[in-house]
């Protein structure tokens, strides 16, 4: 969870999936931006950190807190919006001094928002989202901003973290997780519907008499449902349903079928509908995957970096943060912050001026006495 609130926050709160990625901005919102923090040579404007708050209020509403409990946890989110900005912002320009390009990335995205969106150029996306007061540019800048900050922590902390990876490492993790390196079974299934209707009762006694001539074998599992099936594409298909995996059947259809030989026919399943007869017409076993699989040493990859690298990213942001100049306005200074401003003392603008008067004065005070001087000598 905190992973997806942290994407939603780097992404300056703009979601870009979806037919309906566009979201009108706050019609109460303040129309005058600031800056709220300077970063190296980047800014972060108060529209940003405001627009994220607003993203994870939503968020956390959608997770059912209300109340004390959701003032809370907002608090608590509160001090972390600024944070996840300026790393953003530093993983951005770290990824410029890699020379890290990522315009093909944006420009896919792109590609895909005008798809979903039903427009056929680049413009007719620009014009639905000036629609919802967005602007192109600061859209195509969050994302490059994005794709920088996963190619900079990819290749400093996660390619590191990947090739100290031991042969022992990956063997323990596969012998530990053996059970989500297996295929799924799979059954092919064929069955016969018999509705409710307006009598339950009569339905169930119907659905005895249809399974025992299905177990007899008098008459063929198709022709039966065929003729008794109470739904039109069943009676077509002669009650074939076709191949499915075992872990994406309901639980009470998995408990009939899961162990059954093929040829079996099923005691009635009872769903919200009507009863269901199943036969199974042919099954395929598990199948655990060897550890010399390509597919399981990706697997395992990237399990053991995602387990080792929260650390190792936290450093790389620290060592980010303490080589940057960051400046963060008092009122965002928040007790909790991973990111401290730095402390600078500043001289207003009319003392400063008021100050070099006074200055070059007083040095032409120091000039005129020594001429004085000089004269009175001679």
């Amino acid at each position: 969870m905190k992973r997806l609130l942290a994407r939603a926050l780097m992404s300056g709160a703009i979601f870009l999936t979806g037919s309906n990625f566009i979201q009108a901005q706050d019609p109460d919102a303040n129309l005058v931006d600031e800056v709220i923090a300077r970063v190296n040579g980047g800014v972060i404007m108060r529209s940003s950190f405001e627009s994220s708050q607003r993203d994870i209020l939503e968020e956390l509403k959608k997770q059912g807190l209300k109340g004390d409990d959701l003032e809370k946890k907002f608090s608590e989110w509160k001090p972390r919006i600024l944070d996840e900005l300026i790393s953003t912002q530093l993983l951005a320009q770290r990824a410029k001094d890699l020379s890290i390009n990522v315009d093909a990335q944006v420009n896919q995205q792109l590609l895909r928002m005008m798809k979903e969106n039903n427009c056929e150029s680049l413009e007719c996306l620009s014009q639905k989202m000036r629609e919802a007061n967005y602007d192109i540019e600061e859209v195509k800048r969050i994302m490059a901003e994005n794709f920088s900050k996963d190619a900079v922590i990819g290749r400093e902390v996660y390619g590191r973290v990947y090739q100290q990876l031991t042969e022992k490492d990956k063997r323990d993790a596969y012998e530990k997780n053996k059970q989500f390196f297996t295929e799924p079974g799979e059954l092919t299934l064929s069955r016969i519907f018999i509705a409710f209707g307006k009598d339950q009762a009569q339905a169930a006694a119907r659905t005895e008499e249809v399974l025992k001539q299905a177990r007899s074998g008098a008459i063929e599992f198709g022709t039966l449902a065929e003729r008794y099936s109470d739904d039109e594409l069943g009676r077509k298909s002669k009650g074939v349903i076709g191949v499915i995996k075992i872990p994406d059947l309901a639980p009470t259809v998995r408990e009939a079928v899961e162990k059954a030989a093929a040829g079996t026919i099923t005691d009635p399943v009872k769903l919200e509908n009507g009863f269901y007869i199943f036969r199974i017409d042919q099954r395929k076993d598990p199948v655990a995957l060897p550890f010399e699989d390509e597919k399981v040493q990706d697997a395992i990859g990237r399990y053991l970096v995602n387990q080792k690298s929260e650390k190792q990213i936290d450093e790389y942001l620290a060592k980010l943060r303490d080589e940057a100049f960051i400046e963060i306005d008092p009122r965002f200074q928040f007790e909790n912050s991973k990111v401290k401003s730095a402390q600078i003392k500043r001289v207003p603008y009319i003392e400063e001026k008021e100050r070099k008067k006074l200055e070059k004065e007083q040095a032409k005070e120091r000039k005129e006495a020594a001429k004085k001087r000089a004269k009175e000598m001679n």
